[in-house]
């Protein structure tokens, strides 16, 4: 038996940090999420890393850890490897962040989000983040696309 879910691709660090519910908010250019609000979303692990060191400054100041803290999580998120989906997560409202966006309501969603510069782009809620049993080996892709869990695999 097995369960289809929509899945998305996410580069490291940021799949760990989701599924170790430290990114709470997804951004996006387009509001790619949307049709999946209050559904669940597997969470693809990309063979890439993301591409700057934003995430390691809003860990190390907006969430003030140190390094050994910083290195912990970024463990945990390699626990499964790359190109697997890992886990689940459960996507919330999904809405445009304006660009007079300032002080501390921006900073609250760049800690949340773990990264800066969100105004103008598509925010969704992420909760209630699991990791499977065990790794699903699985191409990724560039936008959603539909995976099959075995419910063996499933937490």
């Amino acid at each position: 038996m097995a369960v289809q879910v929509p899945c998305l691709s996410f580069r490291q660090p940021y799949a760990g940090l989701v599924l170790d519910g430290v990114k709470t908010v997804e951004s996006r250019w387009r509001p790619l999420l949307a049709p999946l609000e209050n559904q669940t979303l597997a969470v693809h692990v990309a063979q890439r890393d993301w591409e700057g060191s934003e995430w390691r400054a809003v860990l190390s100041g907006l969430l003030g850890m140190d390094g050994a803290q910083i290195e912990a999580l970024l463990e945990s998120g390699e626990r499964f490897g790359r190109g697997v989906v890992a886990g689940l997560v459960d996507v919330g409202r999904t809405w445009l962040c304006p660009a007079s966006l300032q002080g501390k309501d921006l900073q609250c969603l760049e800690q949340s989000a773990v990264l800066i510069g969100l105004q103008e782009k598509h925010l969704t809620n992420l909760s209630n983040p699991r990791w499977l049993k065990a790794p699903l080996r699985a191409p990724g892709g560039r936008d959603l696309w539909t995976i099959e869990i075995p419910a063996k695999l499933l937490p």
